[in-house]
């Protein structure tokens, strides 16, 4: 059901959209309505041909008009899409994900990455990230392959509360180490059945990082790591994790948990091997 319309501004007050079980759609948002959507929540679930969601077609270099594309983009949710190759085909440099708060995938079974570069710059009220059964899901932003793109600043997410990973198999990383400054809101983080995960924070080229470096979680209440079978997690063993406000911390199917505790600086712990109450 890919949305065909000619008057000029019809979708303009149009708040949200919901797709359901269509399974002939590949492409909902060709790229020639995207300029009319304002304020706009979208839910796509069950359509066994989609392949992309946003069609972002060429932009001409300083067109401002382009740069607004999905900028009013506020909540994003794709279900049960298994021939989902990309959410958004095209050049993402003139997108902006400025007032997207929540996002939620699940069983997207040929999905590789999530955000490049730029769309990762470009999310500076994202309160939740829920990913859940993406098989083929290896990074969160994908590495600059393909498409150039010149990214003046670290991505950042200064609003993000939850991060929610689960039954990911192939996943690497999470996000660079660079992210990790501005995760000051994060409260609970879960990460489960992540059984390629070689590190949750990630030093890129051009990270400049001192020896010991120290990630610092102020507000984060709640850890949940389960079935994760690489242990110097955070990131190399030379870093640690502060996390002065945990309250829960949940530990399953670790069978050595030295490495872990070693990168985590927390007061001290009643010990169980799965459920930490303080």
């Amino acid at each position: 059901m890919a949305v065909h319309v000619q008057q000029n501004g019809f979708l303009q007050r149009l708040e949200s959209v919901e797709v359901d079980d269509c399974g002939d759609v590949r492409t909902p948002f060709p790229a020639k309505l995207l300029r009319d959507l304002k304020n706009l929540s979208v839910y796509i679930y069950n359509c066994k041909s989609l392949e992309e969601v946003f069609e972002l077609g060429e932009s001409d270099e300083g067109s401002s008009e382009e740069k607004e594309l999905l900028s009013s983009l506020t909540e994003l949710q794709l279900q049960v899409l298994p021939e989902l190759k990309c959410i958004w085909k095209g050049p993402t440099r003139h997108v902006s994900l400025q007032s997207l708060a929540h996002l939620y995938l699940n069983s997207l079974d040929k999905l590789t990455f999530i955000l490049t570069p730029s769309l990762a710059q470009s999310l500076p009220k994202l309160e939740s990230l829920h990913i859940s059964k993406c098989g083929e899901l290896k990074n969160i932003i994908r590495e600059e392959n393909g498409e150039r793109e010149i990214i003046p600043e670290s991505p950042r997410f200064p609003k993000l509360k939850t991060l929610d990973i689960s039954d990911c198999g192939k996943l690497e990383y999470v996000l660079p180490v660079s992210v990790s400054p501005s995760l000051q809101n994060l409260e609970q983080m879960t990460i489960s059945h992540a059984d390629n995960l070689k590190q949750m924070f990630y030093s890129g080229e051009g990270d400049a990082l001192p020896t010991d470096f120290i990630i610092k979680f102020p507000r984060l209440r709640k850890l949940s790591l389960c079935s994760i079978s690489n242990y110097s997690f955070f990131g190399p063993k030379n870093f640690a994790a502060q996390l002065p406000s945990l309250q829960i911390l949940e530990i399953n199917g670790h069978k050595e948990l030295g490495n872990l505790f070693a990168q985590l600086q927390v007061r001290p712990l009643y010990f169980s091997n799965n459920f930490f109450p303080f």
